[in-house]
């Protein structure tokens, strides 16, 4: 609602008519004539009416800069210093006039006057500014005087406390917003990159954010959406901090300020959008982009997914023993007993500082073994990777890779689903060393059932 021009001229007593007024002081009732003149310390006020009018205008300024509404009622008044003299204050009553969040019995507003020099009559100077921004209940109603004879409504007359201000579209903000009440994503809402995991643990729909002058509302056709997310350390080997940012319909980025994307930090923010809009919280570490919603918190399609699963770590796997020969040119073939055991099997998708290789997609993992391979007493060190194959529970045979580029070092992994629960390992075959000795574990296979809790 916009402030109001109003016309409240009204005629002057008719005639030589006096204004008579009916004053209770003291207990007692008697009449005075205090006549049409405003007077400041004696001196005559000079074209009180335009006094009146330019404070009028400034509160109807004052208002609209700050979002609030007057009425057609709404005006200024000088307030005499005492029921016995034309003298008046030094500022002038103004109100009707409420704001957002405003308190409909405390309407009234204080501007200041400031008398011209010297002993002559006294022009006024209104402030364009109250003299306290918080709007006053209605004190001493029967000193209060204008040239026009009006009086000042009682309270805020007719007037409703304004909703706050819109925003202009595409609007953004930094929380906390005490006013919003979060709730938390029904589904999984979390990512995990190289150096950072985010988890959204708050969601909101607002009609409006903030108190007071503060307040805002969305902007014709928008909503804000509102989230609370929670930044902590990635599983990754990354030294370069993330990006984030909000992304309204894979349009407009809204990068966040990257001092708040510390490892602990709770993050609170508003983006206005229209309704139906897709607006997402966006992850830029290292080579991975992620997101999750910021409507209902559930992960973008690109989204790496085994880096949220809860269980990632293979049940134990007993040890077991295989007959083989070691051969090399020049030497007697030996028959050993070997003992091979898979000491852990955990799926993920960055596998070590040394490890570049990633699985396939971002719904891929991989299961990464870390074996022993002795030969009676003599160990021989981790398995090459030639030696196992995985059969996964539909049948599919997934060959282990070697995902170490050091000829030195070894890492034996398989490209898996994310969602990998059970397998069997296979373990046999012939593999002929850099050193030249060829291990012979032919005709015979072990096999090493693993199993991964869900989720």
């Amino acid at each position: 609602m916009q402030p109001s021009k109003r016309s409240r001229k009204k005629p002057l007593l008719i005639g030589g008519a006096v204004l008579v007024v009916l004053l209770l002081v003291a207990g007692g009732l008697f009449f005075f004539l205090r006549g049409d003149d405003f007077s400041y310390a004696g001196r005559t006020v000079v074209e009180p009416q335009q006094v009146i009018d330019d404070a009028e205008a400034k509160l109807d300024s004052y208002a609209e800069g700050r979002g609030g509404v007057t009425s057609d009622d709404s005006g200024c008044w000088f307030r005499y210093l005492d029921a016995d003299t034309s003298d008046v204050q030094d500022d002038l009553v103004c109100g009707p006039v409420l704001f957002v969040d405003g308190d409909p019995t405390a309407t009234y507003l204080l501007f200041a006057l400031t008398p011209s020099a010297g002993d002559g009559d006294v022009t006024f100077e209104v402030a364009a500014e109250p003299t306290d921004p918080q709007p006053q209940e209605l004190t001493d109603r029967e000193l209060l005087a204008s040239p026009d004879g009006d009086t000042p409504p009682d309270g805020a007359g007719d007037l409703e406390v304004p909703q706050p201000p819109p925003a202009e579209a595409g609007y953004t903000a930094e929380g906390p917003f005490d006013d919003v009440e979060l709730t938390a994503p029904e589904g999984p809402a979390t990512l995990s990159g190289a150096s950072a995991r985010v988890t959204i643990t708050g969601l909101a729909q607002a009609d409006r954010v903030g108190t007071g002058d503060d307040a805002r509302s969305p902007a014709d056709g928008e909503v804000f959406r509102v989230v609370e997310y929670v930044v902590d350390r990635g599983e990754g080997y990354a030294s370069d901090a993330p990006t984030l940012s909000y992304v309204v319909d894979g349009g407009e980025t809204v990068p966040v300020d990257s001092s708040v994307v510390t490892p602990g930090a709770t993050v609170e923010a508003l983006v206005s959008a229209p309704e139906d809009a897709d607006v997402q919280l966006v992850v830029v570490d290292g080579v991975d982009t992620q997101s999750l919603s910021m409507v209902d918190g559930s992960p973008g399609p690109d989204n790496l997914q085994v880096t949220t699963r809860v269980n990632r770590t293979a049940d134990a796997i007993p040890a077991q023993q295989i007959p083989g020969v070691i051969s090399a040119p020049g030497r007697v073939t030996t028959p050993f007993t070997f003992t091979v055991t898979i000491q852990s099997a955990t799926l993920s998708w960055f596998a070590g500082t040394n490890v570049t290789a990633r699985p396939s997609g971002p719904d891929r993992a991989w299961l990464v073994i870390d074996t022993d391979l002795v030969a009676d007493t003599f160990s021989a060190g981790e398995g090459p990777s030639q030696y196992f194959t995985l059969t996964l529970p539909d049948g599919t045979v997934v060959a282990a890779q070697d995902i170490v580029d050091d000829p030195a070092l070894v890492g034996t992994a398989f490209d898996v689903p994310a969602d990998f629960t059970a397998g069997t390992i296979t373990f046999g075959g012939v593999f002929t060393y850099p050193d030249t000795a060829t291990v012979d574990f032919q005709p015979g296979t072990l096999s090493f059932p693993v199993t991964v809790a869900a989720g």
